[in-house]
């Protein structure tokens, strides 16, 4: 049977759709403090306090009160989860919890205390019959197919259960005990109850209830929960796509959810064809077991087939794929992917029909709803509308990508000129790496080549009123390159002429013709590859080596002894080196400093005391020829195996040795080994990694509390971030951090986890926790952003916190360069009301006039102090006059590392205001901390 939904029933279905939403519309409610919001059953804090207070009335009168304390945790949970969707699951256990509430009167306390766990605290007799019917009586009422569930839904329970005062006086102790009675539940097979016997003879009761005679309670399905649920499908959708995700991430997340609450087997966007773009399946979710559509649609005959599905109408569906009335081509499509059962919204661009979402099922025939195809209609023309935006402006987006990445791969540096002025409209991406200074309104030539007078080589001298165009090749004293330079003229909206001047650095293209380097007369590049991979393929018995070298901080020789001095440098380092080398063996400059060796070696000790030989005879003519300039030359090894077929990935890997020497104070080597390629490789798997985790929320916020020693109350705590990987492992920052670092991905880390701390410190804050001080890290980017205090000022604002609970604590090290700017950023801090605190106070950068020079709140002693248990005396003098010194200087001290009750008792006789280590917490989840706030 098939059906077609007509256009006039759209109308009706919209209408209807407003009218439930408006029903459900988001409202402001008061918050309830004691139930939990998803279930409205008392949360675990409110179950604490009643249940607390019961006992405490029941062992201040003369007869004490049996209370009996069941905990009950729904099975398999999880699965329904992954089967149906977090949405059906969210209504299992909010059926679950109304169904419970109703069982009890008024005088039970019934609660849920995590996710799907669930409290009943009943008074009871001391007789365990009734007991045992109340567990029995749970067990029965969800074995019943609890009504507003799906027909299929059947659920089952554990039960632990603890007696009062049998098993305990408190809520800690009973729920100790139900815990041990639930796991006994849970391991025996689930679905039954077991009583908390304190001498482990537990007795086990399935709770099977027979049925009497062949009667069946009837099954009805709540409908209007069920519609609930398709609500949720069209908030949840809205949603998502109201999150800033890319498309296919928003997809996914909608047709998961879709999928698996419908039990779809597949769900897939089908798109025509376009002017740049041939028909296609654009998007597919699959569900477990089912297969990809292999085939798309092949022909012009059978796309129009599938289109005229859609002359009527905007959405096609069967029941029966054996009673489809098709022609061929279209029934063997379908027949080909599988499909038992379908839906198929059309999706339309200014009435143009563009493609479908279809919903599919391919285990099964079945009847379609329509408050099923209602929500699969909806949900297709609120992501169709999201799609078709989206994607002009991911087109957009592409195309201006693509064209800025093939300027920059072709060193195109662009910039336009206001025609006749020589003043710069416009500069591109490229130009302003170039040129870092330029700025718009300057002229051209004093700009980028710092000259007063136009240069003597502009094309523009060649333009002409008949000539738009005209182009010049020149060699480029400041940049050390060949440019072909182009100028045109170009016509602006309003009559306004500009002149666009378009640099291409063609040194490349000149040195490959010429192969050999202008300055030292050694090989080029390109010619050094082509000789060495000749040399390599003609000599399989040999092995080889590449030396990849520069000189350390060779731009201090040119300003300090000028550039002719830097280049006799250069060359001299050419001839000598050129010396050591036999007649298989190639030496090349890339460019500047930089130099690469082919070597021939027969082991690897042999080339390393070869290398260094010869660098020691080189040094020591650098010592007869240029005393003053003493030039240290940085190396890296690799040793190439006969599975190194390109050569530019062998000397990558040589400079990647040599990246780990630099800042050394001698000249050195470094090889490349199974370490280092380990440590890059993971390097490489972090940063292909690190955006998408930060969308997924892997990183984790912990905190570490800090204790006041003259109270041993908790008064602050630090945010330390955790990398939680989707395989679950937790990641140690001292594997990220560095990286992040490197790469300036910290910044954005820190925000993130700003913000995360910042949110549930204004959680604690509402929930009348006492208050404490939070305190954050920045590092050295933070402090050269010049809008990283208004960033931080936006956070403060958005959760309304007073800036005297964050405390801002900055890395000794820092100090090292640019004391001044520090200082200003600090006293910026500072006026916004910020703590400041110099973290790792004493790990080697120390200079105690810093406690003196800058504005600060807090000292932190570096947990080097503390890395053994015992303290010797020379580590307590150290650390007892420092926190003198800064006592004495208006300053709170706070020690972190602590970890044994000598070092608490040590800094708390030493007047050490505050303390943070393992001896007293570890760092946590931030959820446990509120815990311990009292």
């Amino acid at each position: 049977m098939v059906m077609t939904y007509k256009e006039k029933d759209n109308g009706k279905l919209l209408n209807e759709l407003k009218e439930r939403n408006s029903d459900s519309g988001i409202r402001n409610p008061v918050i309830n403090r004691e139930k939990d919001s998803q279930t409205q059953l008392y949360n675990k804090a409110t179950v604490i306090e009643k249940l607390d207070n019961c006992l405490k009335l029941s062992l201040e009168s003369e007869l004490i009160d049996n209370y009996s304390f069941f905990l009950i945790d729904i099975d398999n949970l999880k699965k329904i989860n992954e089967v149906h969707g977090h949405i059906y699951g969210d209504i299992v256990l909010e059926t679950f919890a109304g169904h419970l509430s109703e069982l009890f009167d008024a005088k039970a306390i019934v609660g849920r205390i995590d996710g799907d766990g669930f409290v009943v605290i009943q008074k009871s007799g001391i007789r365990q019959e009734q007991v045992i019917h109340t567990a029995e009586s749970i067990c029965d009422m969800v074995r019943g197919n609890m009504p507003g569930l799906k027909d299929n839904g059947k659920l089952t329970v554990s039960i632990g259960i603890s007696v009062f005062p049998k098993d305990g006086f408190t809520y800690e102790e009973l729920f100790q005990k139900a815990d041990i009675a639930l796991y006994e539940a849970k391991n025996s097979g689930k679905d039954k109850f077991i009583i908390y016997d304190s001498e482990l003879n537990t007795a086990v009761y399935k709770g099977e209830i027979e049925q009497k005679g062949n009667k069946k309670k009837k099954k009805y399905i709540n409908y209007e929960d069920i519609f609930g649920a398709e609500k949720r499908l069209l908030n949840y959708t809205f949603d998502i796509l109201s999150e800033d995700n890319e498309v296919e991430i928003s997809i996914h997340k909608i047709f998961t959810e879709i999928g698996k609450f419908y039990d779809l087997s597949r769900i897939t966007i089908f798109e025509d064809e376009t002017s740049n773009q041939k028909p296609r399946i654009s998007f597919e979710w699959l569900n477990t077991g089912t297969s990809p559509v292999i085939e798309i649609i092949p022909s012009v005959d059978l796309r129009e087939q599938y289109n005229q599905l859609f002359t009527d109408s905007k959405i096609f569906y069967f029941e029966d794929i054996s009673k489809l009335d098709a022609k061929p081509g279209l029934l063997h499509f379908y027949n080909q992917a599988g499909i038992k059962a379908l839906v198929q919204c059309a999706i339309y661009d200014a009435g143009q029909f563009i493609g479908t979402v279809n919903y599919e099922d391919c285990s099964k025939s079945r009847a379609w709803e329509k408050s099923v195809l209602d929500t699969l209609m909806f949900v297709t023309r609120i992501i169709s509308n999201y799609i078709l935006q989206l994607r002009s402006k991911e087109e957009l987006n592409k195309e201006i990508f693509f064209t800025q990445a093939m300027l920059n791969n072709q060193k195109l540096s662009n910039y336009a000129i206001k025609a006749g002025t020589y003043e710069l409209l416009y500069v591109s991406e490229y130009t302003e790496k170039m040129f870092p200074q330029v700025k718009l309104g300057e002229l051209c030539y004093h700009a980028i080549f710092g000259r007063d007078t136009p240069c003597d080589t502009c094309p523009l001298n060649g333009l002409n009123n008949s000539d738009t165009r005209y182009s010049v090749e020149a060699y480029n004293q400041k940049l050390g390159a060949w440019l072909s330079t182009t100028a045109s003229t170009v016509d602006l909206p309003g009559g306004q002429k500009m002149n666009l001047i378009c640099s291409s650095d063609v040194t490349g293209f000149i040195e490959r013709v010429k192969s050999k380097d202008n300055l030292t007369g050694l090989l080029t590049l390109p010619k050094f590859e082509a000789e060495a991979m000749k040399l390599i393929a003609s000599s399989k018995d040999l092995q080889y080596a590449i030396i990849y070298s520069d000189f350390d901080k060779f731009k201090y020789i040119n300003d300090e002894w000028g550039y002719s001095t830097g280049n006799e440098i250069l060359k001299f380092y050419a001839d000598s080196l050129s010396n050591y080398l036999s007649q298989d063996e190639l030496f090349c400059r890339i460019s500047g400093d930089i130099f690469v060796i082919l070597l021939i070696y027969k082991s690897k000790t042999e080339i390393m005391e070869r290398i260094k030989v010869i660098y020691h005879s080189i040094h020591q003519e650098y010592k007869l020829h240029y005393p003053k300039v003493n030039p240290i030359i940085i190396s890296g090894i690799y040793f190439m195996t006969c599975e190194d077929n390109i050569l530019s990935v062998a000397i990558d890997k040589a400079n990647t040795a040599r990246k780990r020497l630099k800042g050394f104070h001698k000249s050195t080597y470094s090889v490349y080994d199974d370490n280092l390629h380990k440590a890059v490789t993971k390097e490489k798997m972090i940063e292909n990694h690190m955006h998408e985790a930060l969308r997924n929320h892997e990183f984790i916020v912990y905190m570490q509390p800090k204790i006041e020693l003259r109270t041993l109350r908790i008064i602050g705590a630090e945010a330390l971030v955790r990398w939680k990987t989707e395989s679950g492992e937790l990641m140690n920052p001292a594997e990220f951090i560095p990286v992040f670092e490197k790469n300036g991905f910290i910044v954005e880390l820190d925000f993130y986890v700003y913000e995360e701390a910042f949110k549930m410190l204004r959680r604690w804050l509402d929930m009348g926790k006492h208050k404490i001080v939070v305190s954050v890290n920045v590092s050295r980017l933070h402090i050269d952003d010049e809008l990283f205090i208004q960033k931080l000022e936006f956070l403060i604002d958005k959760y309304q916190l007073p800036t005297e609970l964050i405390e801002i604590e900055i890395t000794e090290s820092i100090f090292l360069k640019g004391l001044d700017r520090l200082k200003r950023f600090i006293n910026s801090l500072r006026e916004k009301g910020f703590l400041i605190s110099i973290d790792d106070f004493g790990s080697g950068f120390s200079s105690l006039n810093l406690l003196k020079t800058l504005p600060i709140d807090i000292l932190k002693l570096d947990k080097e102090f503390f890395m053994y248990n015992i303290m010797d005396d020379k580590d307590k003098i150290v650390i007892t006059n420092i926190i003198n010194l800064a006592k004495g200087l208006g300053l709170k001290v706070i020690s972190e590392g602590v970890e044994t009750m000598d070092q608490a008792r040590f800094l708390k006789e030493n007047h050490c205001d505050m303390v943070q280590g393992y001896f007293f917490y570890k760092p946590m989840p931030m959820d446990e901390l509120e815990v311990l706030l009292d």
